[in-house]
């Protein structure tokens, strides 16, 4: 619990830039997210993903008219969808595991693609830890009232990469952005039956303040 809210503090000091940064705006986003673990290097398996939602908030610094940095406190879930077969009965179960995660992205937005409107595209990419809140198992059938159990989350700690591209336009005098992005982890996850990484394909949509 100590170490949690450690964590805690460092992430929302994060988010609270110096008031050196003129150009800093403040914001939140939330979206879902195709999540699956894979093994190592393996960028292209998509099998057994898990959906769930995914919240949080930024802060842009605004280093120039071209470059900025945002780091982002969110909440995101993650898993996997298994199938086991034993006695000829075919079981699917998902292991989940809720992280915060703690991502410090390095925003590109090329000036030539704003127009009157104040809409432009941008490009981002940047390193990510992810501190496992709880880790859980259930059975695969979309049941509110399915249980979930609880098991060990010590050794689930995730570091890894964020790459992404988003559009971010004025509606209603209100900056609202749409985001595309990808997670890859690179830690091995515990508890699974070979050497697995964390995927995420994730869509959100954020308002700046």
């Amino acid at each position: 619990m100590k170490t949690k809210s450690i964590l805690l503090f460092v992430a929302i000091s994060l988010l609270a830039p110096a008031a050196l940064f003129a150009q800093t705006a403040f914001g939140l986003r939330t979206g879902v997210a195709a999540t699956t673990l894979s093994a190592k290097g393996d960028l292209y398996n998509d099998n057994n993903v898990t959906f769930s939602f995914t919240a949080g908030a930024f802060s842009t610094i605004q280093l120039n008219k071209s470059l900025a940095v945002q780091p982002e406190l969110n909440y995101v879930r993650k898993g996997r969808s298994n199938e086991t077969t034993e006695l000829n009965t075919t079981t699917e179960t998902d292991f989940l595991l809720d992280y915060l995660q703690i991502p410090v992205l390095f925003q590109y937005r090329n000036d030539q693609l704003l127009n009157k409107s104040g809409s432009v595209f941008y490009i981002h990419a940047g390193p990510y830890a992810g501190f496992v809140l709880n880790t859980k198992t259930r059975a695969s059938d979309n049941d509110e009232n399915t249980p979930e159990i609880e098991t060990d989350d010590s050794k689930n700690t995730d570091w890894g990469a964020t790459m992404g591209i988003g559009f971010q336009t004025p509606i209603f005098k209100q900056d609202i952005c749409f985001d595309l992005r990808y997670d890859m982890g690179l830690s091995e996850i515990a508890q699974q039956p070979t050497d697995y990484r964390t995927k995420a394909l994730s869509l959100s949509v954020g308002i700046k303040f």
